[in-house]
């Protein structure tokens, strides 16, 4: 055994994860202000989260509503947290931990979101 193998890894400012979650959320983003402009196409109606008895609702929208975005100050903001909470929690848990972690509280909060919805209507 080697001493080498209970050393940290290292500790990346911009780990893989973290950095491919932002790269997918900044396309998600330019798709959405390309298509609008011009295709006249509001992606939010398809990829955006809606109700689940309204006619736009669809299955796959719990988790792709994680990487829409109304704006440049939603989108920064988000990614700044991202980036922020994201790197240190990669950096402890590893890549695959926080992945699941990423995805497991964006598609649990879709989730409450429709309950709370489904009760106050």
């Amino acid at each position: 055994m080697s001493i080498e193998q209970y050393r940290p890894r290292g500790f990346s400012f911009l780990p893989p994860v973290v950095k491919n979650l932002l790269i997918i959320n900044g396309l998600f983003f330019l798709a959405t202000m390309t298509f609008d402009k011009v295709y006249r196409i509001d992606l939010a109606d398809y990829l955006g989260l809606h109700f689940f008895q309204s006619e736009l609702f669809k299955p796959w929208q719990y988790l792709t509503y994680m990487f829409m975005h109304a704006d440049i100050n939603h989108i920064f903001f988000n990614m700044f947290a991202l980036w922020m909470f994201g790197y240190a929690l990669e950096n402890l848990w590893g890549g695959k931990k926080f992945l699941f972690y990423y995805l497991a509280t964006g598609i649990g909060a879709a989730i409450i979101q429709t309950i709370v919805n489904y009760v106050t209507f």
